[in-house]
């Protein structure tokens, strides 16, 4: 799936609400993915700062990337609304 497609599902959307105050209170409200880095930044704070059930929502997202997934850190700037 491509990013566009990933941040339209039901799960990630669900996923981001859910932990947006606990995980993501840096990022703004409507703040949404632009590029693969980006994804991957909002992946890892949820992982990282969220409860197990957090972990295990991304991770049933990450199943979504390609096997090959590896973010292009040169191509991506942090997350700006």
């Amino acid at each position: 799936m491509t990013v566009e497609e990933i941040i339209n599902t039901p799960e990630y959307i669900s996923v981001v609400n859910d932990y947006r105050n606990m995980c993501l209170w840096f990022a703004p409200a409507d703040c949404r993915p632009q590029n693969d880095v980006q994804l991957e930044q909002i992946l890892t704070s949820i992982e990282r700062y969220g409860d197990l059930a957090a972990y295990k929502r991304v991770g049933r997202i990450r199943k979504w990337l390609s096997p090959d997934f590896k973010p292009r850190y040169s191509d991506g700037l942090p997350i700006h609304g």
